[in-house]
């Protein structure tokens, strides 16, 4: 059992509940029933997911890589070296209009993105490592409405790169992943080396070109193709696939929530398994419809065998809510302490409703011992209270 420093000042708080710090998911192997703080500890078992088909794709969008969902439609486009246009769709994948992006060149277009204000296109594909001419494009979600909008272009670079040697799908600063919230803009980085992921942070808008700031990474054991995120819940999806030889791909998404502000690394992290390229094609693009489920777009595949690109759905429900009845309930103990510091010991008296009180150094060996609900500890710094099974680190000054 692992413990983090806590320093706790009991003169000012005669009844205080003691936090734990450890795995709060029921779902997870290392569940911890007495963890009451979760430290992003959590293990899952291999998790496997079938999604549900929508639709074929019209060939138009045999490059589509990138999907939000705003309203009632869903919006693609295609990416490197096509039109700067992005299309409409209805939520069966029907192509209703195509929309001409003006002041926008499509490099390498591979993501898409919006807050409450604006869509953002990524120019962000990067699959030699090369480029210097990184950018986002934004124009006001109102204009959606429109059949042609001038975009912003919103220069940048990776603020940690300082080798621009061209290494085609060997290099670990491509993109195809952005996500939007009301003040910044998170980036993900496709890592072709060591199959992590990076995360960056831009503001919303800017002028000239500025850094795009390094802030942590995750193993993700995989490309990152794109990800979307539910403000309201705080949670966050990250979909990408992994090559497990002879260009066999198979697809996952990363769920990660329970985190703290935008450290979406440092909760969570479950790994969902969707399938593979036979029956998915190419994945390239998810968003949400509500905090649990969302939509998941591929593009063509042309190589030994043609796969049409493909829409489909997801509900990822099961992997959040836990059945009430088979998840222990947490007992909220409030214990009293009353410090005479003068005396040099501590009062700790234990509710009548318990029974079996230890107290113990965090090498295990006892200190107190007792059946009493009051008793005196004359012991100073870290040990640990087990009170009928449940336990709690002290820090006793």
């Amino acid at each position: 059992m692992g413990y983090k420093n806590i320093l706790i000042v009991f003169i000012a708080l005669p009844y205080f509940y003691f936090s734990q710090w450890g795995c709060t998911d029921p779902q997870a192997i290392n569940y911890d029933i007495n963890a009451t703080i979760n430290d992003g500890s959590c293990v899952y078992p291999n998790t496997n997911y079938t999604l549900s088909l929508v639709n074929n794709l019209n060939d138009t969008l045999h490059e589509n890589s990138g999907l939000i969902r705003i309203g009632n439609f869903l919006y693609t486009f295609n990416d490197s070296g096509n039109e700067a246009l992005i299309y409409e769709l209805d939520t069966l994948g029907i192509v209703l209009r195509t929309i001409i992006i003006n002041g926008a060149t499509n490099v390498d277009w591979e993501a898409i993105t919006s807050n409450s204000t604006h869509v953002y296109i990524g120019d962000v594909g990067n699959n030699y490592g090369n480029r210097q001419n990184l950018c986002l494009y934004r124009f006001p979600i109102s204009e959606l409405s429109l059949d042609s909008v001038q975009a912003e272009k919103l220069p940048f670079y990776w603020s940690d790169q300082t080798q621009f040697a061209p290494l085609p799908n060997a290099n670990n600063y491509d993109c195809e992943a952005i996500v939007a919230d009301a003040d910044s803009i998170t980036l993900y980085s496709k890592n072709w080396i060591d199959l992590n992921t990076r995360r960056y942070r831009l503001p919303c808008f800017w002028y000239d070109t500025i850094a795009a700031q390094l802030r942590d990474s995750f193993a993700v054991d995989g490309l990152i193709t794109d990800a979307c995120m539910d403000t309201l819940l705080n949670r966050s999806y990250l979909l990408g696939y992994k090559n497990n030889g002879n260009n066999f791909y198979t697809s996952f998404v990363w769920c990660l929530w329970d985190y703290e502000a935008s450290q979406v690394f440092s909760g969570n992290r479950r790994r969902i398994e969707i399938g593979n390229v036979i029956n998915l094609a190419q994945t390239e693009g998810i968003t949400l419809t509500s905090a649990n489920k969302g939509y998941i777009s591929s593009e063509k595949v042309s190589s030994v065998i043609t796969i049409a690109p493909k829409l489909f759905r997801f509900d990822f429900e099961q992997f959040f809510v836990s059945n009430a009845a088979d998840v222990p309930i947490k007992p909220v103990i409030e214990y009293q302490l009353i410090p005479h510091l003068t005396e040099g010991y501590y009062e700790i008296i234990i509710p009548q409703a318990f029974n079996d009180c230890m107290f113990s150094d965090l090498q295990g060996r006892r200190i107190h011992n007792e059946i009493s609900h009051k008793f005196n500890i004359y012991e100073h710094g870290l040990m640990l209270l087990s009170v009928d099974g449940i336990n709690t680190l002290l820090f006793l000054p």
